[in-house]
C-alpha cells in the first residue's frame, strides 16, 4: 500500500500546473498496478525531468532545453498527464479519459502489445496520434492512420537476434548450430515464437526444443529438464519478469546454463532482473531498445541526470523509450507549428528533425511509414556483465565486447 501511495504522489506531481492556459497536454498511460509499477513509477520521474527540460532553461542537452517552451508554438509549455494501463480493459478507459477529458494532442506509455490494440481502438476514433512500443507486428498490418512505432517491431528484434548468434558462432571455435525456443503462451511469447521459427530457418540453425509454458507458472523444473536433455547451444526465451526470475533459479538449482542464454526483452531487460539476480545474471544476452552506456553522448548524459533525479534508480530501455515517446510527440507539434493531429502526422511521415548531439535515442532518425513503423528504427543487444547490462552490438553503438560461450556455474567466481 505504501509503495502505491508513493506511486500514486509521484504521478500525480507530474499532472502539475493543471490551470495553465499556456500549455499543451500529453497522455502517458503507466501501470499503477502490479508486477510493472515500479516501471511505472520510473517513467513518471522521467516525464518530470523531461518537463523540466523543455519548460525551462536546462543544461541537459536534449531538444527546447535552451529556451522555455517549445518555441515554433509561441513558447507554450508541455504537461505530461498520467493514466493507468494496469490491464488493457482499464488502458483503453483512461485512454478515452485522456482525449475527452485532458484535451491531450497525442498518447504514448509503457504498454504491451495487447494494451496497445485496445487503446488504437479511441485513439483512431478521436483521430489522436499514438507512439505505442508493442512490438507485434499486428499493430503495423492493422491499417491505423494515428499510430506510430519509434522502435522496431518483433520481425527486427527477432532477425537481428539471429545475425547476431550466427555472427559470434563464426567468429569462435565453439560454433552454434542448435537452438531451443522457451516462450511464455499468452500473444506476447506466442507471436515472437512464430517470427523466431522463420528466422531459425533462414539463418540455417537446427530447432532441438520448443516449449511453451504459462507465464504464471509455479515451478519449471519440468521445461528446465527437457532443455537440459535437449542440449542446444543457444536458449532463446520470451517470458515475463517473474517466470524469467523463476526458470533463472530452476537453471541455477539443476546447475545448466547453455552457452548463450538469449532473452526477447521482457523480463530479461526489467530492472528488476539483475537487481533480484545480482551475479546469477551474468552473461545472459537480450534484445533491447537502448542502453545507459551507449556510445552516445545524449544518452549517458540522460541516464546520468536521471540517476540524480531518481535518487539513483538506473534509466533501462523500456522506461526510456517511453520518455522518449512523449517528448517525439512534442518535437513533432513544435515542427508541424500545431497541435492538431494531422499536422502532427503530416510530420512523422516527412521525418522527425533531431539534432544528433541532442538525441539520446541511438536510433538512425524518425521516418514513420503509412503503417506507422518508423523505417530508420534499429535494436540493440545487450549482455549482463558484473552485474550491469552492456550494449554488445551494434559495433557503432558498443563500447564492450560479448562473453561468448557463458561460463557455466562451477566455472564462475563466487
Amino acid at each position: 500500500m505504501f509503495l502505491f501511495l508513493l506511486f500514486f504522489n509521484t504521478a500525480c506531481s507530474v499532472e502539475k500546473n493543471t490551470e495553465e492556459k499556456n500549455e499543451v497536454s500529453i497522455g502517458v498511460l503507466v501501470p499503477l498496478n502490479g508486477a510493472q509499477t515500479q516501471a511505472g513509477k520510473e517513467v513518471t520521474q522521467l516525464l518530470e525531468l523531461i518537463e523540466d527540460v523543455v519548460n525551462r532553461p536546462s543544461d541537459l542537452s536534449l531538444p527546447f532545453h535552451e529556451g522555455i517552451g517549445l518555441p515554433n508554438l509561441n513558447g507554450v509549455k508541455i504537461r505530461f498527464v498520467i493514466g493507468d494501463s494496469s490491464t488493457p480493459d482499464i488502458a483503453m478507459v483512461e485512454a478515452e479519459r485522456l482525449i475527452t477529458e485532458e484535451n491531450v494532442i497525442g498518447l504514448t506509455g509503457l504498454l504491451s502489445s495487447s494494451s496497445t490494440k485496445t487503446i488504437m481502438v479511441p485513439a483512431e476514433r478521436y483521430e489522436v496520434v499514438l507512439l505505442g512500443e508493442g512490438t507485434s507486428e499486428t499493430l503495423t498490418d492493422a491499417g491505423y492512420e494515428y499510430f506510430g512505432r519509434t522502435y522496431p517491431g518483433d520481425d527486427t528484434f527477432i532477425e537481428d537476434t539471429f545475425s547476431y548468434l550466427r555472427e559470434i558462432s563464426n567468429a569462435s571455435d565453439k560454433p552454434i548450430n542448435t537452438v531451443a525456443l522457451v516462450s511464455e503462451d499468452s500473444e506476447f511469447g506466442a507471436n515472437i515464437a512464430l517470427i523466431e521459427r522463420k528466422w531459425l530457418n533462414e539463418y540455417d540453425f537446427e530447432l532441438v526444443e520448443d516449449i511453451s509454458y504459462s507465464a504464471l507458472a509455479s515451478n519449471v523444473t519440468s521445461e528446465v529438464l527437457r532443455i537440459r536433455q535437449a542440449k542446444p547451444d543457444a536458449v532463446i526465451m520470451s517470458s515475463y519478469i517473474a517466470d524469467a526470475l523463476l526458470f533463472m533459479s530452476t537453471f541455477r538449482e539443476q546447475d545448466y546454463f547453455p552457452s548463450v542464454l538469449f532473452g526477447q526483452r521482457g523480463g530479461f531487460a526489467s530492472s528488476d532482473f539483475v537487481k533480484n539476480l545480482g551475479e546469477d545474471a551474468n552473461y545472459v544476452f537480450s534484445t533491447a531498445r537502448w542502453n545507459t552506456d551507449m556510445d552516445n553522448q545524449a544518452a549517458q548524459d540522460l541516464a546520468e541526470a536521471f540517476q540524480e533525479y531518481s535518487d539513483g534508480t538506473e534509466l533501462i530501455g523500456d522506461v526510456m523509450a517511453v520518455g522518449w515517446n512523449a517528448y517525439l510527440l512534442a518535437i513533432a507539434a513544435n515542427q508541424a507549428g500545431s497541435t492538431e493531429s494531422d499536422a502532427i502526422r503530416a510530420e512523422m511521415r516527412k521525418g522527425l528533425d533531431v539534432a544528433k548531439e541532442e538525441d539520446p535515442s541511438g536510433l538512425l532518425g524518425y521516418q514513420y511509414d503509412e503503417t506507422g513503423q518508423n523505417q530508420l528504427a534499429s535494436a540493440i543487444i545487450v549482455q549482463v556483465q558484473d552485474m550491469e547490462m552492456v550494449t554488445v552490438y551494434p559495433e557503432a553503438l558498443s563500447m564492450q565486447k560479448e562473453i561468448y560461450p557463458s561460463p557455466n556455474w562451477r566455472e564462475r567466481k563466487r
